[in-house]
């Protein structure tokens, strides 16, 4: 692999694609150099930009009583997607905006079930916060994150009436994994979290609702609170493989053996389960593949991407719409589990979803485009190079591009079709 191809690699795999001028940009660069600083920036003392969700409240109704509430916050809700959607796509730091989205599949909490919008938007922050952070500190920051309490029923955790949900998915879905722990462990750590409730200023623990009884949870006796559930949690020996492999499978693909996942596990476990220097194992282990495993984009990334690599910038409602379709709605996870598996972005529904929106995209496109110029042009080459294929398209996707710029009654049109079509084959949507 060369040095574009790497670029377009990483700027793909943890990121959401690259502009042509990023591109021009990035060339005369030194690509270690880039990929490092994009991993850990503050280590090369570069600021991390503003993230989206600062400087907000002021977007955010607060007035429940006015007639209009909940249109405006619809309104506000449209106006913080794109906000967010921007910074995916024009942040200088994509590493970090990438990770947070990881997260925010990760963790799954919902706009569906949890209507404070202000809620939301403070949970959107700590994911950011801690995105290549520390995993423990995240974890239990967001076990008694207001979101996730509304969303998985922790408010009403109580000592008379413990409820499993949240011990369950911390257990199943964000630290070890199916097969690693019993019921008697849910009902452990679910009784060990009671007490916590959303108040109108964040969250109060209140101890006549805790039952402080001394569990065992994971072979650990005396765990009885929020922080020795953590402690069990986050040193049982299952955790750094589980996130090793989730991470792993979504920069790299699933096919990854076992015994690769269990060298990241090793150098997660061995820095305090820090995330920076697990990124970079599982990093470098791209970049040294000869042959690396192709990933499918989900939308948000076909999305970014192609507004990147066409100049355009869609309105929100727009944006909403499409990842509406192709069910991957930044905010609404549409389960616990998060955002379908990319294999199903490859349904009948999501590809016709992907040739609309690949022709809204289009018929947006600015004429100065250098994309939509190469397709006015047939220049399937300069095209495919900056879709991130040095070696040219596919034979059959050019074929495609050729007949139909053939068969188009004017350049222009046909490069706006031809466009269209590049965005949705295969070309641009494996990566």
């Amino acid at each position: 692999m060369d040095a574009q191809e790497d670029l377009f690699w990483i700027s793909n795999r943890m990121g959401f694609g690259l502009s042509p001028s990023e591109l021009v940009r990035y060339q005369s660069q030194d690509l270690s150099e880039i990929i490092q600083k994009r991993i850990n920036p503050e280590k090369y003392g570069l600021e991390v930009p503003v993230g989206p969700f600062e400087n907000v409240d002021d977007l955010i109704p607060t007035d429940k009583d006015s007639p209009d509430f909940n249109r405006r916050v619809q309104a506000a809700s449209l106006e913080l997607l794109d906000l967010w959607l921007d910074e995916m796509r024009d942040t200088s730091d994509p590493v970090l905006e990438w990770m947070t989205f990881f997260w925010h599949d990760h963790f799954a909490v919902s706009g569906r079930e949890v209507k404070s919008l202000p809620a939301l938007v403070e949970h959107l922050r700590l994911l950011r916060t801690h995105a290549r952070g520390s995993y423990p500190t995240m974890l239990r920051e967001v076990t008694i994150d207001p979101a996730m309490l509304i969303f998985l029923d922790g408010t009403e955790n109580t000592a008379r009436k413990p409820n499993e949900n949240y011990g369950r998915e911390l257990l199943e879905l964000y630290s070890l994994g199916i097969g690693n722990y019993s019921e008697d462990d849910v009902l452990a750590a679910s009784k060990a979290l009671t007490g916590w409730r959303v108040t109108e200023d964040g969250v109060r623990f209140q101890p006549r609702r805790h039952d402080d009884t001394p569990q065992i949870l994971l072979g650990n006796s005396g765990v009885h609170d929020l922080d020795t559930v953590m402690e069990a949690v986050t040193n049982h020996e299952a955790l750094p493989g589980f996130i090793s492999r989730k991470l792993s499978d979504a920069v790299l693909g699933t096919e990854i053996p076992d015994e690769i996942i269990n060298e990241f596990a090793s150098v997660f476990a061995n820095n305090d389960l820090e995330l920076v220097p697990l990124i970079e194992a599982v990093v470098d282990a791209g970049l040294s593949m000869n042959e690396r495993v192709p990933i499918i984009r989900h939308p948000v990334s076909w999305l970014l991407s192609a507004e990147k690599v066409t100049g355009v910038k869609l309105e929100a409602r727009e944006r909403a719409n499409i990842l509406g379709q192709m069910n991957m709605l930044p905010g609404r996870p549409p389960n616990v589990g998060g955002f379908p598996g990319t294999d199903h972005y490859l349904s009948a529904s999501s590809t016709a979803a992907r040739f609309s929106s690949a022709g809204v995209i289009v018929s947006k496109t600015p004429r100065e485009s250098v994309a939509l110029q190469a397709a006015k042009s047939a220049n399937w080459e300069d095209l495919a190079n900056i879709f991130g294929h040095k070696n040219g398209f596919n034979q059959p996707t050019v074929d495609s591009l050729q007949d139909l710029w053939e068969s188009s009654p004017s350049a222009s049109q046909g490069g706006r079709v031809c466009l269209a079509i590049a965005l949705s084959s295969p070309d641009f949507l494996v990566i």
